[in-house]
């Protein structure tokens, strides 16, 4: 039981660390992608500018999103960083239409323009409804889940490794739903004090029970 309370400890403390480090890392200046860390945990949340070309051809609707009472859909549309890089980027969030056939209009800038944003990882999976429909007869394509390796194959692209949320009020971008990372420190906290508790608890019994055992033995 102390283990388990100096293990919600040590939890805790990192939460308490990476939270910090997130907010630290989102108020840096904006870098180019070539200047940014090797590792893509370093990366995460870092702000980066760029100049690069929306692929209005190509989008991708992430299915089963709820932002602010409405239901509908992430865009994520690749942008063209040079020859030897595209990022899938995250435009923000669009609403549903009457009927799920009818997509909405999701029609990106043209030309290379200034793009700005932070890092992250693909979204993770969540409970999943269906699979990925390998249908790319009309465009945008609904997509259940992002994977970026499928998203590599339908648009014909080799996508750098982490999805970039692009800032709002920026040319192109809908409404902003940057998922808000959530460490919750004191849940931790609170376990470790549970377990330090019940340690205690436990260990007052024992000496309860050994007394009584010792005056009945005398």
């Amino acid at each position: 039981m102390l283990s388990l309370g100096y293990w919600q400890l040590d939890r805790a403390e990192f939460k308490v660390t990476l939270q910090q480090k997130i907010f630290d890392r989102k108020n840096l200046s904006p870098v180019a992608i070539a200047e940014l860390p090797a590792s893509s945990e370093s990366r995460r949340y870092y702000p980066v500018k760029f100049i690069g070309e929306f692929d209005d051809q190509h989008s991708f609707l992430l299915d089963n999103i709820t932002f602010n009472g409405h239901v509908g859909y992430h865009v994520f549309t690749p942008v063209k960083v040079n020859d030897a890089t595209t990022i899938l980027v995250n435009r923000g969030f669009v609403s549903q239409g009457k009927t799920r056939d009818q997509l909405p209009e999701v029609a990106a800038p043209g030309g290379k323009i200034e793009i700005s944003g932070l890092l992250d990882l693909p979204p993770s999976r969540t409970l999943l409804l269906a699979e990925n429909v390998q249908e790319t007869s009309r465009w945008p394509v609904v997509l259940q889940y992002v994977d970026l390796k499928e998203v590599s194959q339908l648009s014909a692209y080799e996508l750098y490794d982490m999805v970039l949320w692009l800032n709002p009020g920026e040319a192109g971008s809908f409404e902003y739903d940057l998922p808000v990372l959530n460490l919750n420190a004191a849940k931790n906290s609170g376990y470790a004090f549970q377990w330090f508790a019940m340690s205690l608890a436990l260990f007052i019994i024992y000496i309860v029970v050994n007394t009584k055992k010792i005056l009945n033995n005398h």
